[in-house]
């Protein structure tokens, strides 16, 4: 069943919390930890080439029951009672199925359940081809890592699985209300650590109907859109702020938003945007301010192709990436306007996990980043080196260290440069229940020997709703500052 798990679509098509980029070192995201196997993120994520797929079709089918039934010659087997079919990482429990293991079909005519790690989808019907990844589920019921969904029938497919009866999903809990917010649409493609594409979409809020769109489609990377506006205070430069999302769903590829924020303090700061988006690379085009440290950029016409990371060769654990941004930038404070050109390149390893375990990763980049800027007229370049070391501490705790070197290539935007050319950076998360999450990260400026700054962050998940309150203490500057969220926490 690999391809095509309903709750990796909801994992797509609702708030996703945005983890670490590993291309940077600026401290923007530091707050962001690094992810183990379930919770990959999609940007890093390369696909499987048509040999590795073979290779999982392979692997032998494996069957247990309390009674069953094979025929060696036919294939054909009967299991009832305990029974769980496994091939892979992939499982079905049930109490009874029949089948034939030479042409891997398998039916659970009195239902089952399809697991995989973090995902458990019960069907009333169910069936299954182990050989071709096809199959079919009728009266789905099922949980995600975080989510709750139901649909009536779905077909699955080897690089998709097509809610095609109207479906319902929703990421609150609660059964003596209606959901906090849920999305219900007709038709669901889904393509996990990928992309959804819903068709005839409804969204409601507490059962009241919200708004409607013919065609929504979110990345698996995207924090995805927000119909209620965020409210929250952005320290004591920027001030109390405001912010709410418009989207535009052109078609399957291509979308528009607009980022409107209103700061007590720093004014209206609006962010126009249009994607599209292809399997092997992205466009954007932009136009408004961003923010780095307090300091406000506007960026009018800027254009940037990102391209998304791909395999070398089928087996060698190499990809290669890049992208290409090119527009007008000014800086707020200087006044200065310069047409900002940047370029780089990364090849990055695929995840190492030590000691035979997925609860200890390894991550490595290496990458070589230009920029050119019409103002001064000169063009700089830097050698990017990053690695990071992820230890799972059981269910509640886990804890990084990062190692970062990478030289300022901008003096006249601080967008996307590094804080200091060589960075330390260990962190500890630890999330008692699944309402709250702590975090702690240090960084340390390898370069100068000196503490650079430590930043505490609390998360707390009010069923639908969340607020995120940080505390950030400069050592270098003798500083501090608090930042808080609130915000619906799906969609």
């Amino acid at each position: 069943m690999r391809k095509m798990f309903l709750a990796t679509a909801l994992a797509v098509s609702m708030c996703v919390p945005a983890y670490a980029n590993q291309f940077s070192n600026s401290g923007d995201n530091v707050f962001d930890v690094p992810v183990f196997d379930e919770d990959i993120n999609a940007s890093q994520v390369v696909e499987k080439s048509e040999r590795e797929q073979n290779k999982e079709k392979a692997l032998p089918i494996q069957l247990t029951g309390d009674q069953a039934e094979y025929d060696s010659v036919s294939g054909d087997f009967h299991l009832s009672g305990n029974v769980v079919i496994t091939q892979g990482m992939e499982k079905l429990i049930t109490t009874h199925a029949h089948g034939n293991v030479k042409t891997g079909d398998v039916w659970l005519e009195q239902g089952g359940s399809v697991v995989e790690p973090g995902t458990t989808m019960t069907g009333k019907w169910v069936h299954y081809n182990f050989n071709t990844k096809t199959g079919e589920i009728k009266e789905i019921t099922g949980k995600g890592k975080k989510e709750w969904f139901d649909a009536p029938h779905a077909t699955i497919h080897p690089d998709r699985m097509v809610v095609d009866e109207g479906g319902v999903m929703s990421r609150c809990p609660s059964k003596e209300h209606p959901p906090c917010l849920s999305v219900q649409a007709k038709t669901f493609e889904i393509y996990p650590k990928e992309k959804m594409v819903a068709h005839d979409v409804k969204v409601f809020v507490r059962g009241k109907h919200i708004y409607s769109r013919d065609i929504w489609v979110n990345e698996a990377n995207d924090n995805g859109a927000r119909i209620v506006p965020r409210i929250g205070y952005g320290g004591s430069d920027n001030g109390a702020y405001i912010k709410v999302d418009a989207g535009w769903q052109f078609d399957e590829k291509t979308s528009a938003n607009a980022e409107l924020t209103e700061y007590s303090k720093a004014g209206y700061k609006p962010m126009y945007s249009v994607k599209h988006n292809e399997r092997n690379f992205d466009i954007t085009y932009q136009y408004g301010w961003e923010e780095d440290d307090d300091d406000w950029y506007k960026k009018q016409n800027n254009w940037k192709l990102r391209y998304k990371p791909h395999h070398f060769i089928d087996g060698l654990p190499l990809s290669y990436s890049g992208y290409f941004e090119y527009g007008l930038w000014k800086n707020e404070d200087t006044g200065v306007r310069s047409w900002h050109k940047e370029y780089a390149v990364y090849l990055s390893h695929d995840p190492i996990y030590l000691f035979n375990s997925k609860n200890t990763v390894l991550n490595l980049t290496v990458g070589k980043k230009w920029v050119n800027e019409s103002f001064t007229g000169n063009t700089n370049k830097t050698d990017m080196y990053y690695a990071t070391l992820a230890q799972k501490l059981g269910n509640k705790w886990d804890t990084w260290v990062g190692w970062y070197r990478e030289d300022i290539t901008s003096s006249l935007f601080d967008i996307g440069q590094p804080d200091m050319a060589k960075e330390l950076r260990n962190g500890l998360r630890w999330s008692p229940n699944g309402n709250d999450t702590f975090t702690i990260v240090n960084r340390y400026d390898v370069g100068k020997g000196h503490q650079y700054e430590t930043r505490y962050a609390w998360l707390h998940k009010f069923c639908c709703w969340a607020l995120e309150l940080s505390y950030e203490k400069e050592q270098y500057e003798d500083d501090s500052s608090l930042k808080m969220m609130y915000y619906f926490y799906n969609l």
